[in-house]
């Protein structure tokens, strides 16, 4: 007899791993081994190379439908291929979760199928952010026990030996193939706590650009803002201007010559990268005042002593005050949630520097902050509002970011704020999003601001702050070394133990 039951069809998802699509189960797809196998013992046989974005990522990755793929994987093994399509499919929709870059649609994916140099670091790259993901994100660290971590360095050193078999060439092409594998490589130095060698490679970069903008034949500067070579200098120089937060003395980059800032009188921005860039101008600017202002004794940092520090304060403090209205004034066009996530983050790097301009010259006075807790306050609702934002384009927040995004804003308004139930959100928020921004390590940070609110806590004095904090990770990555002052006490130290689990 005929059942009068007709089968039910679905359609069978093409993104899950080997093993779920063999069992037919339903796979939770995370990164390197799902955990429905590891859960119920069984061998998660990864992913297929050719593996969509799942969910509802794929509709906001405008990166990777600029770039269509008209050839095979670049690649000579699997797992190298594997790399690669993990890098287009999730390593790029993270890096460029705050801002879109053309560079990495336009310039890095097809450079892959020409470059060995550049394929192989980006397969490096893809590997650490994979072991990120599957591990939670835990502290930055070389882990030469994982698989992950010796793969990513073996196609590390084979970038490098690619580039040294071709420093002779005269190809035009070859800077900017050593300015590409630059970036790669401080973003894999990054990802494995390598601060010291990722701001190396930053310098490095630095030092080539300003090589090449004296050159007037091939002068960078010469391009339009859009260009997909003026887009990697860019992002060089926001590296360097973060690095300045990190203690590193590199050469200033001066992407906009005749460009300072002033913009009395100009015309509005028209797009939100025409915004960005003139933030960048004020960023880089601001960043390289505080260095020096940093580098002198806590004693010499006041006006009276240094007038000329004196006078770039006041011309940077109104420059940005100038750079709002203009944005103020402006009426650009945002497209989509990721834009508007965009100029939430200029306002708020804006209020944040502008505090840090504000106190930078007092001496051994520690200022009143109380002054500042409205500003702190919309601080941590600016980057509550960031944050949340990501759950509207995909069920994830990124994990490894290439710009600077909320993480230093939280970490002046959980170290300077008078409010302890503030304090604690803006921890809270940092312990809910573990990921990296550049060289920000959101674990680090945390780890920084318990020590700091533990130490103020214990002080005598219950008005002393901890000022000139600074944390260093040693050598073999197992402890870190906290610098700091109480007021009038000399520099102290104090060693951590690193929790890496």
């Amino acid at each position: 007899m005929v059942s009068g039951r007709k089968k039910a069809f679905t359609k069978r998802s093409r993104s899950g791993c080997r093993t779920c699509r063999t069992r037919r189960i339903k796979c939770d797809e995370t990164p390197g081994s799902c955990r429905n196998c590891t859960s119920a013992g069984w061998k998660c046989d990864g992913y297929s190379t050719n593996r969509p974005v799942p969910g509802n990522q794929s509709h906001d990755t405008p990166s990777l439908s600029l770039y269509r793929i008209d050839k095979s994987i670049p690649g000579e093994t699997t797992d190298e291929r594997r790399g690669f399509a993990f890098f287009q499919q999730w390593t790029i929709p993270n890096m460029t979760g705050f801002f879109d870059c053309r560079l990495w649609s336009d310039l890095i994916l097809p450079m892959c199928h020409s470059e060995k140099a550049v394929n192989y670091a980006v397969v490096g790259l893809s590997a650490l952010h994979e072991e990120l993901e599957v591990r939670g994100v835990p502290l930055s660290r070389e882990d030469l026990s994982s698989h992950g971590h010796r793969f990513a360095l073996e196609q590390y050193g084979r970038s490098l030996s690619a580039l040294n078999i071709r420093r002779h060439s005269r190809d035009p092409k070859l800077c900017e193939v050593v300015l590409t594998c630059c970036l790669l490589f401080v973003m894999l130095e990054l990802t494995r706590g390598q601060y010291d060698l990722a701001f190396m490679h930053v310098r490095q970069g630095l030092l080539i650009i300003q090589d090449k903008s004296r050159d007037s034949s091939s002068s960078i500067w010469t391009l339009r803002s859009d260009d997909v070579e003026i887009s990697l200098a860019q992002t060089m120089a926001r590296l360097d201007a973060q690095s300045v937060f990190f203690g590193i003395e590199a050469p200033r980059l001066n992407l906009y010559p005749g460009e300072t800032g002033q913009i009395e009188g100009a015309d509005d921005f028209q797009t939100l990268s025409d915004a960005r860039r003139g933030f960048d101008v004020l960023l880089s600017s601001a960043t390289h005042f505080l260095n020096a202002v940093n580098s002198l004794p806590s004693e010499e940092r006041l006006s009276c002593h240094h007038p000329d520090l004196g006078e770039r304060q006041l011309h940077l403090r109104i420059q940005l005050e100038e750079y709002m209205v203009r944005l103020q004034r402006s009426k650009i066009q945002l497209k989509g949630n990721k834009e508007q996530r965009g100029i939430d983050l200029i306002h708020l790097h804006e209020k944040t520097l502008s505090i840090l301009l504000e106190t930078s010259l007092t001496g051994t006075e520690e200022p009143n902050y109380d002054i500042y807790t409205d500003d702190f306050k919309n601080i941590l609702a600016s980057c509550v509002r960031i944050a949340q934002s990501f759950w509207e384009d995909g069920p994830a927040r990124p994990t490894l970011v290439l710009d600077m995004g909320i993480i230093p804003p939280l970490l002046l308004a959980c170290d300077k704020c008078c409010d302890s139930r503030m304090r604690q959100q803006g921890l809270r928020l940092l312990e809910a999003w573990p990921h990296r921004e550049g060289p920000w390590d959101s674990r680090l940070i945390v780890i920084i601001l318990k020590q700091i609110i533990s130490i103020e806590d214990e002080a005598a004095n219950s008005e002393s702050g901890v000022q000139d904090a600074f944390l260093h990770v040693e050598d073999d990555q197992t402890h870190a070394v906290l610098t700091y002052r109480i007021k009038e006490t000399g520099r102290i130290e104090k060693r951590i133990k690193l929790d890496y689990s």
